[in-house]
């Protein structure tokens, strides 16, 4: 048998869990912030409760995506473009801080304004993304199957210990 078809054709396919283009999905995320943040606050706060929705999908194990590894990408997106998204406000702030307002001046529904959109993409996209490298190499080094086993082994022992009144899955 040659060695070629001794490797199975995972291996021979492309390495979709690369850490650099996983992480590619927090800029385009925060494309979507940089939209909202141009437009109007209301846009901002409504989606960062869209990012904190994700983040308590992740926490109450909610699968928004089938699959371990796909869900896990969602949460650290997530807190990334959340880390993202501050770290571009504190460098907007210092940038301002820096040049000076005119504070009689108005500059529309929010501080950048619809003419600093890319700006703003490229502030709370470039940390979002060097962070979600760093936590997505970390989620590839986990064995994501036997933490849901334990997880769900668990979970199993403690529905026996309850009452059956405190039965979470239904009365």
């Amino acid at each position: 048998m040659s060695d070629e078809a001794a490797t199975s054709p995972k291996e021979k396919s492309f390495n979709w869990r690369n850490p650099f283009l996983v992480a590619l999905w927090t800029p385009v995320y925060l494309l979507g912030f940089a939209i909202c943040f141009s437009t109007d606050m209301l846009w901002v706060v409504l989606y960062l409760i869209l990012t904190l929705g994700l983040l308590f999908a992740y926490v109450t194990e909610f699968e928004i995506l089938p699959g371990l590894y796909p869900n896990e990408v969602i949460h650290k997106v997530a807190v990334s473009s959340l880390v993202g998204i501050v770290s571009g406000f504190m460098i907007g702030i210092a940038i301002r801080s820096m040049t000076g307002v005119d504070e009689g001046t108005d500059t529309g529904g929010t501080i950048s304004g619809a003419k600093y959109m890319g700006l703003t993409w490229m502030l709370t996209s470039v940390p979002g993304y060097l962070l979600c490298v760093w936590r997505i190499s970390a989620v590839n080094k986990r064995d994501l199957e036997e933490e849901h086993r334990a997880r769900m082994e668990k979970r199993q022992n403690r529905k026996k210990a309850s009452p059956p009144i405190l039965n979470k899955d239904g009365l």
